[in-house]
């Protein structure tokens, strides 16, 4: 009896094994080479960023260029002043709008910088300038306000002459 039960055991267990076809072997595609495809070279390898990396500025897009021939708007490197952070999306837009008012001839930008809503005034170049932007951010009641050092926009002065 118990040799009857270890074969029905042991021919139960082994016999889906014997019932299963021989897997298909597959061929895989082994065309591809990634050395045909389109990728542009590298800026800095070519040459063409040298001039941006030394001199710490980018050339704008198009739609940054002035109408004027004798100035350009150019980014790089300088100072802001950021007056008011929150995560808040309703508050921010509420203060961006009374900044707007005392802030009238200075650029003033809203970025979201996840979570982050911070509101940020002016174009600065030097420090100096920076500082006393944010003496008067200070005297507006903008407690919270301190300089930044960001991508700023800026004319460059185009010296064109004519032959």
């Amino acid at each position: 009896m118990k040799k009857r039960l270890f074969g029905i055991l042991w021919l139960a267990l082994w016999a889906p094994l014997w019932a299963q076809e021989p897997a298909a072997v597959v061929e895989q595609d082994e065309s591809f080479d990634p050395l045909d495809l389109y990728e542009p070279s590298l800026p800095i390898l070519d040459g063409s960023m040298i001039y941006e990396i030394i001199t710490d500025i980018k050339e704008p897009s198009a739609t940054d260029r002035l109408d004027r021939d004798s100035a350009r708007v150019v980014e790089k490197m300088g100072w802001k002043v950021q007056i008011y952070s929150t995560t808040d999306f309703y508050q921010a837009d509420t203060l961006f709008l009374k900044a707007v008012e005392d802030f009238i001839d200075q650029e003033l930008v809203k970025e979201f910088n996840s979570p982050y809503y911070k509101i940020r005034v002016g174009n600065c170049s030097t420090r100096e300038q920076a500082e006393e932007l944010l003496d008067r951010a200070i005297e507006l009641k903008y407690r919270e306000a301190w300089i930044i050092r960001t991508p700023v926009k800026t004319e460059e002065k185009l010296f064109l002459y004519i032959y």
